[in-house]
């Protein structure tokens, strides 16, 4: 009888003590699923448990590039194309680049240059007599180069200069040499989702769908003719769509040119198909970075109801 006495004093202390004094437990607390429809209601951070050290850990920087862009390489099957000297010639294949450099990321600047470099097909004796069917000359060199700032959202103000340059004489046997030249100012407006990710890593350039308009500042273009103009207002369209699963698309790039009087002056198209197909194999992933084209390049020149037309298929690496 004492000893059941003792411990129903025990038992009652215990009861009895305030709630600090004991060994608290906590249980886990259950979240309830709140559907989408309706408005969830905030927990104060006080009553949020505690983060273990791997759901705490830091989260995973985005991989920047410092370069990037695409070089390939363009096959024509006809069509002929106007030098920077006003003569015309038949193009054989083009190699082109368009490379982008950081400069302060953080206010969104950055380097450009585009370069694309033309070869003639043997003809007007341009080539040597042993060369055949497969000789080239070298014919054209096309310079780019700016700056371009990403100022708001997807606005992007570019400044830039571009040199056409001819590398042979063509039908001149006297003047080897020709050239067109000036400075633009343009904005543009991106399209895509792909703009937001500029400069990072896996940064496709050829899917960054824009629209933009420019002016150029100075000084002279060549018409389908061969006669040289002031050019002034420019319009471009760069749209691209995914063609159902597959790994491809269609791809459209046209540009308006007016003279300085706003009068219109040349419509360039460049019109085709792209396919990635690398990218549906991860056996082959060392090449999904490799784009295949099939179009055409038009230059339509209002002036004097002439159209040129260039069909060609190119391999490029997109980087």
């Amino acid at each position: 009888m004492p000893r059941a006495l003792l411990v129903a004093c025990l038992l009652g202390l215990v009861g009895a003590m305030p709630l600090p004094a004991q060994d608290a437990v906590v249980p886990c607390r259950v979240v309830p699923f709140v559907p989408s429809d309706v408005q969830a209601v905030p927990v104060p951070a006080s009553e949020l448990p505690a983060a273990t050290s791997e759901e705490a850990g830091p989260a995973e920087a985005p991989s920047w590039d410092i370069v990037w862009g695409l070089i390939g390489v363009r096959v024509f099957f006809a069509g002929p194309k106007t030098a920077p000297n006003g003569a015309e010639y038949h193009p054989s294949f083009s190699v082109d680049t368009d490379i982008n450099f950081w400069v302060c990321r953080n206010l969104g600047l950055y380097v450009f240059t585009d370069t694309r470099f033309w070869a003639e097909r043997p003809e007007y004796g341009v080539t040597g007599g042993k060369d055949g069917g497969l000789g080239f000359s070298k014919r054209q060199f096309d310079l780019l180069g700016g700056g371009a700032w990403n100022y708001a959202g997807a606005w992007e103000l570019r400044l830039f200069g571009y040199g056409d340059n001819n590398l042979n004489r063509g039908k001149d046997f006297i003047h080897p040499a020709g050239h067109t030249d000036g400075f633009v100012v343009e904005n543009r407006f991106y399209l895509s989702a792909e703009y937001a990710r500029l400069g990072r890593t896996g940064f496709d350039v050829a899917r960054a769908d824009f629209l933009s308009i420019a002016y150029y500042l100075t000084k002279d273009l060549v018409g389908n003719d061969g006669e040289t103009f002031k050019p002034g207002l420019q319009l471009r369209a760069y749209l691209t769509h995914d063609l159902w699963e597959w790994p491809a698309y269609v791809f459209g790039d046209v540009t308006f040119v007016t003279e300085s009087s706003l009068r219109p002056r040349l419509m360039l198209f460049d019109l085709g198909v792209a396919a990635t197909p690398f990218r549906a194999w991860p056996r082959f992933s060392a090449w999904q970075n490799w784009e295949v084209r099939l179009g055409v390049e038009n230059t339509g020149d209002f002036q004097n109801g002439s159209v040129q037309n260039l069909w060609y298929v190119s391999l490029r690496l997109i980087f």
